[in-house]
C-alpha cells in the first residue's frame, strides 16, 4: 500500500477521533450539576479551596503548601474551561501561597485578589513575579469588594484598610491582615476565614458585623487564636471545615479551638481524617461530603 493511500485511510479515522474527544468534552460539560461546590482539598498543613459555581465559573482561594495543588484543581474543573475566573490569596504565608505560583504560571488566571501585607521571602517574591510577568489583573483585598458569579456572590468582610494599622501597630501581623471573605448561594453561607485571628473576628464584629453562616473554614487550621466563642455566638456555624495536616508540629487543630466549635453546636470535619472534604449547596439545600469516613 502506498503511503498516499494509507494516508487516506487514516484520515477519517482522524476525524472521527477528534469528534469523538469533542464529544466527550461536552458531554463532561453538559453533565456538571447546577449547584455550588467547594472542595476543601486535602493539602496537607495548608489550606487550598476549589469553588465551581453552576455558572461553570471557577475560584480559587489558598493553594497550600506544594505546587502539586494544581493536580487538585483539575481533578474539580472541566478539561475544556480550566480557566481560573478569580484567584485569591488570603496571606502571604508559603501554606496558602506555594501551590498558587503554578496556578498563575500555566495562565489560566483572569484575575487576582491579593493580601499587600508582603512577606519576605522567595516564594512570595516569585508568586508576584508572575502576576508581573503574566499581566495578570491584581485587587488590594478591602473590607466591601463583591464579586458576582450567577447566582453566587463572594464579598470581602476583612481587612479593614482603615482599621488595620492601628490593630496590628507596627509589628508584621500577616494572620491579623488575613483576608476573611462571605460567599453567599441562595440560603446557603459560607465564611472563608484564612488565617484571621481572634484579634480580627473582634475587630470585624465591632465594625462591620458577619452574618450567620452554614459553613465556616475554620481558621488557621484551628489554632487557639483563632475562631473565638464571640464570632461562634454570632455566625452560629452548622458545620465547622478544618483544613489540617497530620501529626503537624504545632498542635492543630488543638483542643481550645475544638472546644469552642463544639460548644457552639458545629459538626467538625477535617481535612487529615477524612481527606478532601466537597460541599455542595442548591440555593436552599446543602450537602457536605467528606472523601472517606472518619477511622
Amino acid at each position: 500500500m502506498s503511503a498516499n493511500s494509507f494516508s487516506r485511510l487514516k484520515a477519517p479515522f482522524l476525524f472521527l477521533a477528534v469528534c469523538l474527544v469533542a464529544v466527550g468534552i461536552w458531554t463532561f460539560q453538559a453533565k456538571e450539576p447546577n449547584t455550588l461546590r467547594v472542595w476543601f482539598a486535602d493539602v496537607g498543613q495548608g489550606d487550598g479551596i476549589i469553588l465551581r459555581t453552576p455558572d461553570q465559573s471557577t475560584i480559587i482561594v489558598d493553594g497550600g503548601p506544594s505546587r502539586s495543588f494544581l493536580k487538585d484543581v483539575d481533578r474539580h474543573v472541566p478539561m475544556n474551561d480550566k480557566d481560573i475566573d478569580l484567584l485569591v490569596s488570603t496571606n502571604p504565608d508559603a501554606d496558602h501561597l506555594v501551590g498558587l505560583v503554578p496556578l498563575l504560571e500555566s495562565g489560566r488566571v483572569r484575575n487576582v485578589l491579593l493580601n499587600r501585607i508582603e512577606k519576605n521571602t522567595t516564594v512570595y517574591k516569585k508568586f508576584l513575579e508572575v502576576i508581573d510577568a503574566q499581566h495578570i489583573h491584581s485587587i488590594e483585598a478591602a473590607v466591601g469588594q463583591v464579586y458576582t458569579f450567577g447566582d453566587v456572590s463572594l464579598t470581602v468582610l476583612w481587612p479593614d484598610p482603615g482599621l488595620l494599622p492601628g490593630l496590628i501597630g507596627k509589628r508584621v501581623d500577616y494572620n491579623t491582615g488575613s483576608i476573611i471573605l462571605h460567599v453567599q448561594h441562595g440560603d446557603n453561607d459560607f465564611l472563608l476565614t484564612g488565617d484571621a485571628t481572634i484579634r480580627a473576628e473582634d475587630a470585624l464584629l465591632a465594625s462591620h458585623g458577619v452574618p450567620d453562616v452554614e459553613i465556616l473554614k475554620v481558621g488557621h487550621h484551628g489554632s487557639r487564636t483563632s475562631t473565638g466563642k464571640k464570632l461562634l455566638d454570632v455566625i452560629k456555624p452548622e458545620y465547622g471545615i478544618i483544613s489540617v495536616g497530620q501529626k503537624n508540629r504545632y498542635g492543630h487543630p488543638t483542643a481550645e479551638a475544638l472546644a469552642r466549635l463544639t460548644a457552639a453546636g458545629a459538626k467538625i470535619f477535617r481535612t487529615d481524617q477524612q481527606g478532601t472534604i466537597l460541599v455542595e449547596s442548591s440555593q436552599n439545600q446543602l450537602r457536605v461530603i467528606p472523601e472517606r469516613a472518619v477511622p
